[in-house]
């Protein structure tokens, strides 16, 4: 006994025992992992509910449920507890086009596999190259790499996929108001604009047709329209639900309300590009700054430099 107590005071934790004991846990969380993955662990409800479908036949399990069931049940390991936090990156999911239930644990599981990918490559630098310069900071570099590029590439895909809404609203702005004033219902004319869109535009033409399918439903447009702008996170389209609101209340022509607010927008929008083009000639004195002027007076002044140099030295 006094040994054991012995040999524990006299273990000292090193930098390098750290690093291995980092190893240790990073290898054996993603071997559970990987465990999990194949094996799945699913409670007896789920697998009840599972029986009784294959016994009804009212549904045929697809392969993939197998490692859905089995990020569910990895859930509660990866997810935060802050519903806050939980209720954010949803939001973000559902901006980038990702509207599955198990979004949200996909993510956090890719998150989770990035983190352990991070620690890992830190431990390999540190462990096959250890003379390296500036290792802590190269470690530092890899675990933060590791830790927020998830969260950088789902901004990368919210911003992308924005953009590509925003483009598709001018043309469906224009077929909606040729449809309209051709004499069909506004409901119909959503419908042919969004199969109209669908080869140009697919995104917008993708939330187009959810709009349809919730007016089908009973929702109201006002309503449809919200979950719209909620779903994308493209409030430039926040004017077209109030005004189509306004109209269905009071009754107003819709096809003259959209006639309006298409030509607003192309205003706005014209706006828009004007003032990025007024920022252009602030934005370009950095780069001329660094990049020309200094040519600029290599070019102008240099010879008469090494001129005067040599006249000197002589």
């Amino acid at each position: 006994m006094e040994q054991l107590l012995s040999l524990i005071t006299s273990f000292k934790i090193t930098e390098e025992v750290l690093i291995l004991g980092l190893v240790l846990a990073s290898t054996t969380l993603l071997t559970v992992t990987v465990v999990f993955f194949f094996v799945g662990s699913k409670s007896k409800t789920v697998k009840k509910l599972e029986d009784l479908r294959r016994e009804s036949g009212a549904q045929k399990l697809k392969k993939g449920n197998k490692i859905d069931n089995t990020l569910e049940s990895l859930a509660p390991i990866m997810t935060p507890k802050s519903v806050k936090e939980r209720e954010t990156i949803r939001h973000k999911l559902m901006h980038a086009g990702y509207h599955d239930s198990n979004a949200l644990t996909i993510f956090y599981a890719v998150k989770a596999f990035s983190f352990f990918t991070g620690i890992m490559m830190a431990a390999s630098l540190y462990v096959f190259n250890p003379n390296m310069s500036n290792l802590n900071m190269a470690m530092l570099v890899c675990l933060g790499i590791g830790m927020f590029i998830p969260n950088v590439g789902l901004s990368h895909m919210i911003k992308k996929r924005q953009s590509k809404v925003r483009g598709g609203v001018p043309d469906a702005l224009d077929l909606l108001v040729v449809c309209t004033e051709s004499g069909l219902g506004f409901n119909a004319a959503l419908r042919r604009v969004a199969d109209e869109l669908m080869i140009s535009h697919p995104d917008f033409a993708d939330e187009l047709d959810t709009v349809c399918a919730k007016i089908k439903a009973g929702v109201d447009m006002s309503d449809a329209f919200a979950d719209l702008v909620e779903r994308t996170g493209v409030t430039e389209i926040t004017g077209l639900v109030n005004m189509l609101a306004h109209a269905s209340r009071i009754g107003g022509s819709i096809a003259q309300t959209l006639r309006e607010y298409t030509e607003d927008f192309r205003d706005k929008r014209n706006q828009e590009v004007e003032e990025i083009a007024a920022k252009i000639p602030t934005k370009m004195i950095f780069p001329l700054l660094v990049f020309i002027w200094p040519c600029f007076f290599i070019v102008a002044i240099g010879p008469a430099m090494l001129t005067i140099t040599s006249s000197f030295g002589n």
